[in-house]
């Protein structure tokens, strides 16, 4: 089995089926819950499946088959769906929206609005979170990959889909 990939896309077998869903094989981490409502019409146990690994909102490893607007690695432009005391979250294409903690906001954000952010995981909680102050990642990136200067990244507010994929991890 490969390692599994937080916030990415994985190849995962189907160990077993229950009345909530299915189970995939997740290795030492453990078995992982498909919902059932994500499970696609005819599949069975021993079937390998494309899905996309995030944590629920109780922080349990869950699956999908959908596929989110942004993985790890990776800028676009997202609407702000909502705001508190923490953060914004972003809608990202799953039940459970992006947060964008304070701290990573170059400006306030704004419910209805769109960002360009770029997707990581926080090394200290573990999750999955996004930062619209993207010029220290596009200048991580540019010096991982050798090059000088970064390349430059327009907000366009009529796009709605991914505009740039980085799929090493930087940290």
């Amino acid at each position: 089995m490969t390692k599994l990939q937080l916030g990415k896309r994985n190849q995962l077998k189907v160990l077993r089926e229950k009345e909530h869903g299915l189970y995939l094989e997740g290795g030492d981490i453990g078995d992982i819950l498909l919902p059932k409502r994500y499970v696609p019409e005819g599949t069975k146990v021993g079937d390998i499946l494309d899905v996309f690994l995030y944590l629920d909102q109780e922080e349990r490893l869950i699956a999908t088959t959908e596929h989110p607007l942004i993985e790890v690695g990776q800028f676009a432009y997202l609407e702000c769906a909502w705001t508190n005391e923490y953060g914004a979250y972003l809608n990202w294409g799953l039940m459970k929206d992006l947060f964008c903690p304070f701290r990573e906001q170059k400006v306030r954000m704004q419910r209805g609005k769109r960002y360009l952010v770029y997707c990581y995981i926080d090394d200290k909680t573990y999750r999955i979170v996004c930062s619209s102050k993207i010029e220290k990642f596009q200048k991580a990136i540019s010096e991982k990959n050798g090059k000088s200067k970064p390349s430059t990244l327009k907000p366009q507010p009529d796009r709605k889909v991914l505009i740039g994929d980085f799929s090493t991890r930087l940290f």
